[in-house]
């Protein structure tokens, strides 16, 4: 039985010392002031982890999951070129003779969860290659001066595929590598950014995040729930919603159907407004696919007016003798960083 002895009390506040049944050293309890709860600091400690994990928008990663790909499904392995988009603000980076496919996988995730993964094996090595996937971090000034831990889950069959991140600032920061044991692991890194503000700040995934190193054929790495947050500890997965992940991707890359058509009775000009679902980060470049014209003339149909919010596309009808027209197709619009 344990032995309880109160030892004083003053001022509002007191120490029980405690001896527990099976250890002679004692314990000591303080008391509150007021009617607060007495709780010991383990357990506070515990769940001011646990709330911080589980707290909204810590994520600083968009699609971090891989749950959007607007760009294509890409289950099918495609090859990957530098410097592209691919999966949703995920870009490539290949240089120095290496050459890979990349592929988003729905099978085989950590802990037996179900999802998506972007997966790069190559298929041409090299003794100074770089081979990763990154994605930077909009208006990244505020972030001079603190701590971020970074995390992911990595799955690769050699030690060179990792962690890491370059901001212009640190330049590359030592990665945390995989094992190269085949396994799903997750990979965390602490650091803390230089206090001159970066202007370019990226999560890099992959092999050879930190400067070139020797990538050979074969090699392959795959990631998901790749996470960027405040603080010094790997917390919890930021699980967000595909309705809210699309969202934030779109701000960035979106594509929209348009259709015009008609029967003028002269010449003259026809338009239509199309509204982006989300106002873009910038201005976005504008690219027509898999366009429909008919009875125009040969007059194609034009952009006008293309702002964060939106686009007008027109077209000349091409005078009396074209009584009817029909111009449609799909709008890319890209703002990526």
């Amino acid at each position: 039985m344990a032995k309880v002895k109160i030892t004083g009390h003053a001022s509002g506040t007191g120490v029980i010392t405690v001896t527990a049944p099976n250890t002679s050293t004692d314990r000591t309890i303080t008391l509150p002031d007021s009617t607060d709860t007495l709780i010991g600091t383990a357990t506070t400690d515990a769940l001011t982890t646990r709330v911080n994990g589980a707290g909204g928008r810590k994520n600083m990663i968009i699609n971090g999951a891989i749950q959007v790909s607007q760009r294509g499904d890409y289950t099918t392995a495609v090859s990957v070129a530098n410097e592209t988009y691919y999966q949703d603000r995920w870009t490539s980076v290949m240089n120095n003779g290496v050459a890979a496919t990349i592929q988003t996988k729905s099978t085989d995730q950590p802990n037996g969860q179900t999802g998506n993964c972007i997966r790069v094996i190559t298929s041409a090595g090299s003794s100074a290659a770089e081979c990763v996937v990154d994605q930077r971090v909009e208006n990244p000034q505020w972030l001079a001066g603190r701590t971020l831990t970074f995390s992911v889950w990595m799955k690769s069959n050699t030690n060179k595929a990792g962690i890491s991140h370059y901001n212009n600032q640190d330049s590359f920061v030592a990665p945390t590598n995989h094992t190269g044991g085949g396994a799903w692991e997750k990979l965390t890194l602490t650091h803390t950014v230089n206090s001159t503000a970066p202007t370019d700040f990226r999560l890099r995934l992959g092999m050879s995040q930190s400067g070139n190193t020797v990538v050979g054929v074969g090699d392959y790495f795959e990631i998901t729930e790749a996470q960027v947050e405040l603080g010094s500890t790997a917390t919890d997965f930021e699980h967000r919603s595909y309705g809210e992940e699309l969202a934030l991707c779109e701000r960035y890359y979106g594509h929209y159907s348009f259709n015009i058509q008609g029967y003028p009775p002269t010449s003259g000009f026809a338009h239509a407004n199309v509204h982006f679902r989300q106002t873009m980060r910038a201005t976005p470049t504008f690219t027509q696919t898999a366009g429909a014209t008919s009875n125009t003339n040969g007059n194609a149909a034009n952009t006008d007016n293309i702002t964060t919010k939106g686009f007008r596309i027109e077209h000349q009808t091409g005078g009396n003798n074209v009584r009817m027209y029909h111009i449609g197709g799909i709008a890319k619009l890209d703002a990526e960083l």
